[in-house]
């Protein structure tokens, strides 16, 4: 049962339950100035679970109850007795129509009071020839005599194997006539424009053979046909009774589930952005589809469209919500299809609401269907013909281009041979500067072997040297052994500072992360310059902060190097001097001065390039790393390294490196 059936129960129960007879409801009073009277207000219903009561059982029940709404049960199996009294105004009898308006109901019986208490059975509805109908009209309508003298009662049985919603209305027989007229204008004009647009669309397909228009044909094809079976006008003109129309009309609805799937997945071009749900999609509504048609096929007809019909509220709800979604996203075809589909798909929902009883039958509910439809086909029609007129433009502009393209051939070709020529020139360009990099990398790689060679040979044979001496003078003076010994100490310390300076330059030169912390930039530096003799270095700090965030241990290894480069080129006897400054941002300045013999200004630029050793540098020992890793140290820090020198005037080196605050570690 629906909701409105739901609610006439609860309505049935406060008002007495069912051991108690029903309040009376005042007669309809029939004046002949009403051209229609709508008969809620005097509606009273019962529901007959078996569908087996006679009218003398019916009229001796004390259950009926009014009627709020126009009867909305969804699909029943039980049959519903309405019961109304009407009498005339105007003295006399009257004669007034009355319509039942769904044209599908299969049986409806009114029984109508004679003078005698007896009544006479009029019978109406799909399972009945439309030959037998009292009225030639799409819906069930019958003619009453309805007298003046006194309220005369009458009954109404109705039964279908469809959805049982109606609404019940008597017309004057001049105001009908006039209204059935304009209706079937208005049908009319509705099944034209439909037969012109599918003409129409037709022929189109057999022009472009275009996918969308060809899932368009059968799309609206059922749409149509739908709607003739559901307002009646085919059973009208074709004589189908109940059985067979309800046959067909439940096998189209169930195949207008997967006819439209298909429709709205290309429409919305849901292959390109949801391949994967439109193929499972389309695939689903197809099976529910045949699923849904054979009770239909069965004779089930309610347990198959009301599974279609609940189905298609699902989809349409979801395609509606993606639509939402990808138009959102700016996808043109989700926002055309919300132009086209939305008041349509808004229509078929109100319709479905009706039928599976969750709203009252309405003037909206009635007409919402043919009238969005209709607006859809003539949108649709519109944008199939924008998109031929556009492709027809493309085709021209196509012609075009090519009686274009045939001008400029030559030229392009011309053009083409240039652009080779000169992507030859640059691809030759290109392997000479590759040949280049890889003979300036085996250059390297032979002055480092070289470099190598030489720096560790002269250190290895002076140990060589000094152990034979040692071994072979073990009598000689303490003085002079001591002396051997620290000549083997500084050919050592001379191996392990160039093995120092290979190791940290291979550890630099791969992917490092810089391990920043809080230090005291005075308490380093002393660390570091006591590793040298106070003769060979003197130290001056100036304003330095208490705390400087960096990378200690590489600093240490900047530090180091740049005291040793100094000390290198600085005659014996003459020390280095290093100043270090705290600087405005909290960063420090670190400056080391030689009186060597300076650097060529040619050289300068170079200093700091790897492996790099200059004139002046040959004959000291060194591998050509110690600059090139203060540089990549101070880059590091986000700092800065210069060297400022005048020929025979020594050198001056300045590290400055930016005040910082610990921050997650970052990768160079």
């Amino acid at each position: 049962m629906g909701f409105c059936g739901l609610l006439l129960l609860a309505c049935a129960a406060l008002a007495g339950g069912p051991a108690h007879a029903a309040p009376a409801l005042p007669p309809i009073m029939l004046d002949a100035a009403d051209p229609r009277v709508n008969l809620l207000g005097g509606l009273a219903w019962l529901k007959d679970e078996s569908g087996t009561m006679t009218l003398d059982e019916v009229r001796k029940q004390d259950e009926f109850h009014p009627l709020p709404a126009d009867l909305s049960m969804g699909f029943t199996h039980a049959a519903v007795w309405l019961r109304f009294d009407a009498q005339a105004v105007s003295p006399g009898a009257s004669v007034w129509i009355l319509e039942i308006a769904n044209a599908l109901l299969d049986d409806i019986r009114l029984y109508e009071p004679r003078g005698d208490g007896a009544y006479i059975e009029h019978r109406s509805g799909e399972d009945l020839s439309r030959a037998r109908w009292e009225m030639d009209y799409r819906n069930p309508a019958f003619r009453l005599r309805v007298g003046a003298a006194e309220p005369q009662r009458y009954y109404l049985r109705l039964w279908t194997r469809n959805a049982l919603s109606t609404k019940v209305q008597l017309w004057q027989p001049e105001a009908f006539a006039v209204a059935t007229r304009h209706e079937a204008f208005y049908f009319g004009v509705f099944y034209g424009i439909n037969g012109l647009l599918l003409v129409f669309h037709l022929f189109f397909w057999f022009w472009t053979r275009d996918r969308l228009g060809g899932l368009y044909l059968p799309y609206v094809a059922i749409n149509c046909l739908v709607a003739a079976f559901s307002y009646g006008y085919l059973q009208k003109y074709t004589g189908f009774v109940g059985a067979q129309s309800d046959l067909v009309l439940g096998v189209l609805l169930c195949m207008a589930l997967g006819v439209g799937a298909n429709f709205t997945v290309v429409q919305l071009e849901l292959g390109a952005v949801m391949p994967r749900f439109s193929r499972y999609a389309q695939r689903l509504m197809w099976i529910i589809s045949i699923a849904a048609s054979l009770p239909v096929l069965a004779g089930n007809y309610g347990a198959g469209v009301g599974l279609t019909q609940i189905t298609i509220l699902t989809f349409i709800t979801l395609m509606m919500s993606i639509a939402i979604r990808l138009a959102l996203r700016g996808h043109r075809p989700a926002r055309f299809y919300l132009f086209a589909f939305g008041i349509f798909h808004f229509a078929v929902l109100l319709r479905f609401l009706c039928n599976l009883g969750l709203l009252s039958p309405s003037l909206l509910t009635e007409y919402a269907v043919p009238v969005g439809s209709l607006l859809n086909m003539i949108v649709m029609s519109l944008g199939i013909t924008g998109q031929y007129n556009q492709v027809k433009h493309e085709k021209l502009a196509a012609q075009a281009a090519l009686t274009e393209s045939l001008e400029v051939q030559v030229s392009e070709r011309t053009a083409t041979l240039v652009e080779e020529i000169a992507r030859r020139e640059k691809s030759e360009s290109e392997t000479r500067r590759a040949l280049e990099v890889e003979k300036q990398a085996r250059q390297e790689q032979q002055d480092f072997v070289a470099m190598v060679s030489h720096e560790f040979r002269t250190p290895l044979a002076i140990i060589n040297t000094v152990t034979q001496q040692l071994a072979n003078n073990l009598d000689a003076p303490a003085g002079k052994s001591l002396q051997r010994c620290a000549n083997i100490r500084e050919s050592t310390r001379r191996m392990t500072d160039m093995m120092d300076e290979f190791l940290t330059f291979d550890h630099v030169g791969s992917e490092l992360r810089l391990n920043r912390s809080s230090c005291d930039p005075q308490r380093l530096i002393g660390a570091v310059a006591g590793e040298w003799e106070n003769e060979r270095l003197q130290v001056a700090c100036k304003d330095l902060p208490a705390d400087f965030i960096c990378d200690a241990a590489l600093l240490r290894i900047a530090l180091r190097n740049l005291i040793a480069n100094g000390v290198r080129h600085s005659p014996d006897g003459v020390p280095v001097q290093m100043t270090a400054r705290g600087m405005e941002d909290g960063g420090i300045e670190i400056s080391v001065a030689d009186s060597g013999s300076g650097i060529p200004p040619d050289e300068i630029p170079r200093i700091f390039q790897k492996y790099f050793r200059g004139r002046n540098a040959q004959d000291k020992p060194g591998a050509g790393l110690g600059l090139f890793l203060i540089e990549r140290i101070a880059d590091m820090h986000g700092g800065t390294v210069r060297a400022e020198s005048t020929p025979g005037h020594g050198s001056l080196f300045v590290l400055t490196l930016p005040g910082q605050t610990i921050a997650p570690p970052a990768s160079i």
